[in-house]
């Protein structure tokens, strides 16, 4: 009852549909993505947002995955890819965010994705990454000169401020920060080798972190 009178979704409200748009093409070396296109989409999409809206009804695809209707769309950072970088900081560590996201703004690294989150209680899990604060998550272009150093840096910063990276995005952090971190990952360790004494299961981010 929900949906407008006059809404095609009316026939049959919970299909799930999703939207197509045209592929992007794969001759794009350098990718689309630079300070000044990333400068004028990110103002676009913010003008386009309404200043309150409240009770509008937005399909599921729309919500939780906008970019699946862009076939190839990670093309558009080139063919060197792109780093995916998020972290938490608890409440009360909002200063470290703000000095945080004013370092990345002064070194002018394009963004084409950028998602803050509040998160809420904190699951049990040893290497759970949520604790109750901010996450904020970036897609940067991995061509940038000296971003490795760069991140490295943020990553000092946030595990001083008793944040951390979310592994499961990661592909770049120094393991001698994990501990700092994960304060329970000696527990999880410990438990590894009780029940994986010959280190059968095991992955790339587990190698390189010591996992």
């Amino acid at each position: 009852d929900a949906l407008p009178v006059r809404s095609r979704a009316r026939h049959a409200p919970l299909a799930f549909r999703t939207s197509r748009l045209p592929a992007t093409p794969d001759f794009l070396p350098g990718g689309l993505l630079s300070r000044t296109t990333v400068g004028l989409f990110n103002e676009v999409w913010y003008r386009k947002a309404p200043r309150e809206s409240r009770g509008r009804l937005q399909r599921i695809a729309t919500f939780f995955h906008p970019l699946d209707g862009v076939p190839h769309w990670n093309r558009v950072y080139g063919r060197g890819g792109f780093v995916q970088y998020q972290f938490v900081v608890g409440h009360g560590r909002e200063e470290a965010l703000r000095r945080i996201v004013r370092r990345i703004s002064a070194r002018r690294c394009p963004s084409f994705l950028a998602v803050l989150k509040r998160f809420g209680a904190a699951d049990p899990g040893w290497l759970s990454f949520p604790v109750p604060g901010w996450t904020l998550a970036l897609d940067i272009p991995a061509g940038l000169p000296g971003l490795g150093a760069f991140l490295d840096e943020l990553d000092e910063e946030v595990a001083d401020a008793g944040g951390r990276v979310y592994l499961a995005k990661d592909s770049r952090l120094r393991p001698e920060l994990l501990a700092a971190m994960y304060p329970r990952l000696d527990d999880f360790r410990a438990l590894r080798a009780e029940l994986d004494p010959r280190g059968v299961f095991v992955s790339d981010l587990a190698r390189r972190l010591a996992l």
